[in-house]
């Protein structure tokens, strides 16, 4: 049905070999023409799985669920060409989070603009997020080993603490009347709308040590640790996983008498285990009572800890870069629409849906750009616009230095982006 089963998860080192590098495009391809079936058959089991996961968070209530057709986002790249001596400026429409269910619209739902839906971003996306369960499930399980001494053998102390990502449920009872108006929005099929809509009723995520409900994942409990190369977070998670482990190991040896190996370091288990090589030296050699005492070994063994891993100071990192983030990519967005009118001799025009209202008394709304994959305000020149109202707007004034960009109504359909095309449901 799609959830793990607790006694499968298995956490332990490992090596993997890389035979060959597939893209998304690659496997997509694949799956489309049987091979994914056949002779790389791996993938298509994969898909299977990744299906019937995505069903199963759909059915705890997943944004997946609540959101089936979310907005798409614009991704801008800018590679420097050396022969230009500027940059390469292109742009590319990502439907968010796979498409909600991951099934291909068609007809009035397909957004000509959009990348279509991937089946090898349904696997990947749906492999990671079990991987953030599953280590939450594992860890739950786990003990803490506490400083004990049998037979005159110390134990590292071993306590694992993960960085939970918890998200309450949205309070659908207080807040009635948007609610009716959000399932109105989604009745009528104004897709795009509903979908900024709903932003409203989600509460923030919250990161804590203590396990607790994902709201949006459709998750009991779920940790962000598959990205270790471009996450500070999850590459602590994977420090504190393998310290943990490490200290088992290091435990079991020491209960059958093997002595530490001389190639872990003190930074290897997280504190100071100078102080316990010395001990079990001594410990092999003297069995008196008064080595052997548990107090005094209590007492006399202190673990310093080395190289603490601290998450909130991974997570303020995180949260101090997205800013900076955001800047730069909103300035290329910006620049790649500067150059599209800068470029053109015919007037430049977009088509565009209107999401909500953002301010009555100024008549500002949210709209979405098609073809640009942009989110932006436009202060009506007509008054009172209705949701899931196509527009089609000129680009007024942009200033990717100054982070502007105004629109403004078109004078005719005409223009380089004005092509006839079968736009989505609103």
């Amino acid at each position: 049905d799609g959830s793990i089963i607790p006694s499968s998860i298995l956490v332990t080192p490992s090596m993997i070999q890389v035979d060959y590098r597939l893209s998304y495009d690659q496997v997509d391809e694949m799956l489309d023409e049987g091979v994914g079936y056949t002779e790389e058959w791996q993938i298509g089991a994969m898909l299977e799985a990744a299906t019937k996961r995505r069903a199963h968070r759909v059915a705890h209530g997943s944004t997946e669920g609540m959101v089936p057709f979310p907005i798409p986002k614009g991704v801008v790249s800018a590679e420097y060409d050396e022969e230009k001596g500027d940059y390469d400026v292109s742009l590319k429409i990502e439907t968010t989070h796979n498409s909600g269910a991951n099934v291909t619209l068609e007809g009035e739902g397909d957004d000509p603009y959009a990348s279509p839906v991937s089946s090898s971003q349904l696997i990947v996306t749906e492999m990671m997020i079990m991987a953030g369960e599953a280590i939450g499930k594992w860890h739950q399980a786990q003990t803490t080993q506490e400083i004990t001494v049998s037979d005159g053998l110390a134990q590292l102390p071993n306590e694992l603490k993960l960085p939970y990502r918890r998200q309450p449920a949205p309070d659908f009872k207080s807040r009635e009347a948007e609610s009716r108006h959000m399932d109105f929005l989604y009745a009528m099929n104004k897709r795009y709308p509903h979908a900024w809509y709903a932003r409203r009723f989600f509460n923030s995520v919250q990161v804590s040590e203590d396990a607790g409900p994902h709201f949006g994942m459709g998750l009991e409990c779920y940790v962000q640790w598959t990205s270790p190369i471009r996450r500070l977070t999850d590459l602590q998670v994977h420090a504190a996983l393998k310290r943990y482990l490490r200290k088992k190991r290091i435990n079991l040896l020491i209960q059958k008498g093997i002595p530490i190996p001389a190639d872990i370091a003190s930074m290897d288990v997280g504190c100071d285990i100078t102080q316990l090589r010395e001990y079990i030296n001594t410990a092999s050699e003297e069995k008196d009572n008064s080595i052997t005492s548990s107090d005094k070994v209590k007492e006399s063994l202190k673990f310093k800890t080395v190289d603490y891993i601290d998450y909130s100071s991974g997570l303020g990192m995180i949260f101090a870069a997205r800013p900076i983030q955001s800047s730069s990519s909103s300035y290329w967005h910006l620049e790649y629409i500067r150059r599209l009118v800068d470029e053109s001799i015919d007037e430049v025009m977009f088509e565009s849906v209107v999401l909500g209202c953002v301010n009555q008394e100024r008549c500002q709304y949210a709209i979405y750009v098609y073809a640009l994959g942009l989110e932006h305000r436009y202060v009506s020149e007509t008054g009172k616009l209705e949701e899931g109202k196509k527009l089609w707007l000129k680009v007024s004034s942009v200033n990717p230095k100054m982070g502007l960009l105004t629109f403004s109504l078109a004078s005719k359909s005409g223009g380089i982006h004005a092509q006839p095309t079968s736009a989505p449901a609103a």
